[in-house]
């Protein structure tokens, strides 16, 4: 804090104040934190102490000669964690990474809690960033170690594909929250500029997800993969998004091997048999072990895959495999009698869907 301010703080309070420098340990034997933020105060015998700035193992604090009230030290403590922190730039890229660190270990021990519910405390430094409506997108990466990119260089890749104001949050090991801002959906085109619908939302999603994981995998090689959410308000639900977006990276890679870009939306089937028992997901399929036989046939699987990937559509599926309309419902008459099952009819096709799910698993065991 410079001088001039000094002084006006010192008229103000109309008491001597003066910025001095601590370490850390001075801090907590004076009483206070053990990892003392910005914004952190103590009030000793007429003798305040706020700290303005940290780095490393030393800290700057402001020291005044008086006794606040409750309001004084809270407008101050405000003052000191936001004041100077209104725009990214401000905070220095070892201070960012340090905030964003802390951040991801808090999510990651309430997660661990079973907390998903945990609304982000007022006490970290990164919650005036967290604005409502931002995109989560969640990064693992299966890159060897010593390919592994620096925080510096992922985040910087990342604000030239998203925006200067996205936050990049360190998680587990090789593992990332990304949190963009919702202006991105504003770049999908829309008839006489209307709110993107919620299915355009989700396209618009799907488009950025894949983009994002085309360029990681070109800038640094090596798989990873990229699950990303509708947008969220992030200090009330961002311990939930993160643990939705990670469960459904585990279930797209149970599920649909190959598959390296997942949405939430679209694995709600895959949720629901993964919470069922072993031994009853293993019971059904002896059971309708006369039809799994079916599931060796890459052609078969192929034509399935994009039969319900285009929502039981003859003629879009047909489209879709470059087939005409009567060579796919061929395969599909075929189908129906070698093993009983007609995927045109609803309780059938249900009956496939998971079969080919469950098969999916149980041929890796």
């Amino acid at each position: 804090m410079n001088n001039s301010r000094l002084q006006q703080l010192q008229q103000l309070m109309n008491a001597p104040v003066e910025s001095v420098t601590m370490t850390k340990a001075e801090w907590t034997k004076a009483g206070g934190a053990k990892l003392p933020e910005a914004g952190d105060h103590l009030q000793l015998e007429r003798l305040f102490l706020l700290v303005t700035k940290t780095e490393s193992n030393q800290l700057q604090v402001l020291r005044a000669q008086a006794e606040l009230t409750p309001l004084e030290k809270e407008l101050l403590s405000w003052l000191a964690k936001y004041g100077s922190m209104s725009k990214a730039g401000n905070v220095s890229a070892s201070e960012l990474e340090r905030q964003t660190r802390r951040l991801g270990e808090w999510l990651q021990q309430s997660i661990d809690a079973g907390e998903w519910r945990l609304e982000i405390p007022e006490r970290f430094e990164l919650h005036h960033r967290l604005f409502d409506g931002m995109i989560p997108f969640l990064l693992m990466s299966e890159q060897a170690e010593n390919r592994e990119p620096s925080y510096g260089e992922l985040e910087k890749v990342l604000r030239s594909y998203l925006s200067d104001d996205m936050l990049l949050i360190p998680l587990r090991e090789r593992e990332w929250l990304i949190l963009g801002t919702d202006r991105l959906l504003a770049e999908v085109e829309t008839n006489e500029a209307d709110l993107i619908e919620r299915g355009e939302t989700k396209e618009a999603l799907v488009s950025l997800a894949t983009g994002l994981h085309q360029m990681l995998t070109e800038e640094w090689g090596g798989d990873c993969h990229v699950a990303v959410g509708e947008p969220i308000i992030p200090t009330e639900s961002l311990v939930y998004a993160v643990a939705m977006l990670r469960e459904t990276i585990y279930l797209g890679r149970k599920f649909h091997v190959g598959m390296h870009v997942h949405m939430p939306w679209l694995v709600h089937l895959e949720r629901l048999l993964s919470g069922i028992p072993e031994p009853v997901r293993a019971r059904f399929m002896d059971e309708m072990s006369g039809r799994q036989d079916l599931f060796t046939d890459p052609e078969t699987v192929s034509t399935l895959d994009a039969f319900f990937a285009m929502d039981c559509n003859v003629s879009e599926t047909a489209k879709r495999l470059f087939i005409h309309r009567n060579t796919l419902l061929y395969r599909l008459d075929k189908l129906k009698q070698e093993a009983g099952l007609d995927v045109r009819s609803f309780n059938d096709a249900i009956l496939v869907r998971l079969l080919m799910l469950l098969y999916k698993v149980t041929k890796r065991k």
